[in-house]
């Protein structure tokens, strides 16, 4: 009876450890995003890679975070995006980079929380599945943009984007 006690505990308790929230964002998670931050983004094209110095400016907005990027690319040419992150549905919902993306978990690791969202749409006239993966901490924020094909069982990245925050 001991045993059969201390097995039903010990898998209670990695069960619990392991859980991974679905939704539950809050505006308070990324209430640390204000402010510059400077890093590279490698997007990845036509079996071609491209690495941009990039500044990243994020202003609070109250009801939303803009993002402001420029990049440089190796030629010096520069290019500059901008839009809206928002938090919608109770947490469940995230506008980012013009899209609306079904978060499917949103993970606490102590001082770090990764978002993971996902929406579908078209790249190149096919039928796809995009990713977004938000990793922030004090001080990084990482981005990185997988796309999945109908054909396909992996995502593969189209880009990577590596911030640090600038004092």
């Amino acid at each position: 009876m001991k045993i059969i006690f201390n097995l039903l505990f010990f898998m209670l308790t990695f069960t619990a450890s392991a859980q991974i929230n679905r939704g539950g964002l809050t505006e308070r998670d990324t209430k640390g995003l204000p402010g510059k931050w400077t890093g590279t983004m490698v997007f990845t094209a036509d079996k071609e890679q491209v690495t941009y110095k990039s500044v990243l400016n994020i202003t609070d907005m109250k009801d939303s975070m803009m993002f402001n990027f420029i990049h440089v690319g190796p030629d010096a040419t520069m290019d500059t995006v901008s839009y809206a992150m928002r938090i919608y549905d109770d947490g469940n919902k995230l506008e980012f980079d013009s899209s609306i993306y079904d978060i499917m978990a949103v993970r606490r690791k102590g001082i770090r929380l990764v978002i993971i969202a996902e929406r579908e749409g078209v790249d190149k006239y096919r039928s796809a599945d995009f990713q977004i993966t938000l990793t922030i901490g004090p001080g990084y924020l990482n981005i990185v943009k997988g796309i999945r094909y109908d054909d396909m069982t992996e995502y593969f990245i189209r880009y990577r984007s590596v911030f640090t925050k600038s004092l």
